[in-house]
């Protein structure tokens, strides 16, 4: 899998990127990361402005981040799936069942907004050139000061469900939030050794399996 985000700030990757079974993922070419940063695409490096009629704040232009997209969407060869997301108040909330159907894209392109958001005619124009390749989906009710974090979420989430990120296979299968499972079941409480910590005890039923 190959992932992309768009973002102002990229740097914000790079220890996510180099970190634990991501970076393996990585090293073993199960997965490959880009980044694009939108103020590439204008000759003064300003990308945002002023909202028309209201609102407090600035809102990035629309043209640097369809350009990015588009250069994304380069990468994609024939043949590959590709989906579009873009991170943002939405009914639309970010789950289990999700990770599981975006594990099997080829391309999952992140569009990370700043300031007061971004441009709605970029999400217009994706709605209007890759209808089928672009959601608009929130990780719950509640605003952050921009998408990088919740793309690293969801790219976590995706990616420890790709065959052979994650060794053993059991871990994948015997989680909480399973689909399998109705999205209800939470895994019980785990314990390892010693068999006290602090005078608290591993019960006995565990210690006995």
């Amino acid at each position: 899998m190959h992932i992309h985000y768009i973002s102002l700030f990229p740097t914000i990757f790079q220890n996510f990127e180099q970190t634990s079974i991501v970076a393996k993922a990585v090293e073993r070419g199960l997965l490959s990361f880009s980044q694009y940063n939108p103020r590439d695409n204008t000759s003064d490096w300003f990308v945002d402005d002023t909202i028309y009629w209201w609102g407090a704040g600035m809102l990035i232009q629309a043209e640097p981040v369809i350009q990015s997209i588009e250069q994304a969407l380069l990468s994609v060869q024939e043949g590959e799936t590709y989906l579009i997301v873009f991170p943002s108040p939405s009914e639309v909330v970010f789950n289990q069942s999700t990770a599981l159907q975006w594990s099997s894209y080829d391309h999952l392109m992140f569009i990370n907004g700043r300031y007061e958001g971004i441009d709605h005619r970029v999400q217009l124009r994706c709605e209007r050139e890759h209808p089928d390749h672009f959601v608009r989906i929130s990780l719950g009710s509640f605003v952050l000061l921009g998408g990088e974090v919740a793309s690293m979420t969801m790219t976590e989430a995706v990616v420890r469900l790709i065959p052979d990120v994650i060794k053993e296979s059991a871990s994948r299968q015997q989680e909480s939030y399973s689909p399998l499972q109705g999205m209800k079941n939470i895994e019980k409480p785990h314990y390892t050794r010693p068999p006290s910590v602090r005078w608290l005890d591993v019960p006995d039923n565990v210690l006995q399996k």
